[in-house]
């Protein structure tokens, strides 16, 4: 919605996506939540493993490392 708010009514895309103009507008006063903050710092993590490892960790040595 916010990146299509300047194209469409938020009234608009609220009533077609089913969600509350209200909801939406405290969703974006409130910042990103605890869990999105913890799974960047993981894809971080993730990413320096990787690029340490030059490129050549999969899965399993990535479990191990993390």
């Amino acid at each position: 919605m916010k990146q299509h708010k300047f194209k469409y009514p938020v009234e608009l895309m609220s009533k077609v996506l089913e969600v509350s103009k209200s909801g939406y507008y405290n969703w974006l006063r409130s910042g990103p939540s605890n869990r999105c903050l913890e799974t960047r710092k993981v894809i971080e993590l993730i990413e320096n493993i990787f690029e340490e490892s030059h490129q050549s960790y999969g899965s399993p040595r990535m479990k191990v490392e993390l």
